[in-house]
């Protein structure tokens, strides 16, 4: 990749996180029932994570001489949700995290970029680890 694709790419992994960290408060604010005491406290650490890492990758674009640049479209509706259901969905936001990191990971590790090559490794690493936690939730 070169450093443009780089940058877009990393852009577009900062506005995923962002865009993450809103579905994330969301879903903490519209899950209801009992386990809500529960599920709540946990979809709102993941919404720091994801926070903490848009955090990440916005020095990662300043390191490499560029402004961050966050480009977000969402709506998202004004509807209860079960905890179940907030579970459900945090597992797919993780994975597509962990997907995107991977995709990254791939296509610096073909260029030798080691800078990016080890921070795409940690992330996936630590996805992985997101959405197994999560995974271990909805078992019954």
């Amino acid at each position: 990749m070169s450093h443009e694709e780089n940058i877009e790419r990393l852009n577009g992994l900062l506005a995923e996180e962002l865009e993450a960290s809103l579905r994330y408060f969301h879903l903490a604010m519209t899950v209801r029932g009992m386990d809500r005491l529960l599920v709540k406290d946990i979809l709102m650490e993941n919404m720091k994570e994801t926070v903490e890492h848009a955090g990440m990758l916005a020095e990662k674009i300043l390191q490499l001489g560029e402004a961050p640049k966050i480009e977000i479209k969402l709506e998202l509706p004004a509807e209860k949700t079960t905890a179940q259901e907030a579970l459900r969905t945090a597992v797919t936001v993780e994975r597509a995290a962990l997907e995107a990191y991977r995709e990254l990971l791939e296509k610096v590790e073909k260029e030798g970029n080691v800078v990016l090559e080890e921070f795409a490794r940690a992330q996936v690493a630590l996805e992985s680890e997101h959405v197994s936690e999560l995974e271990l939730l909805l078992e019954e």
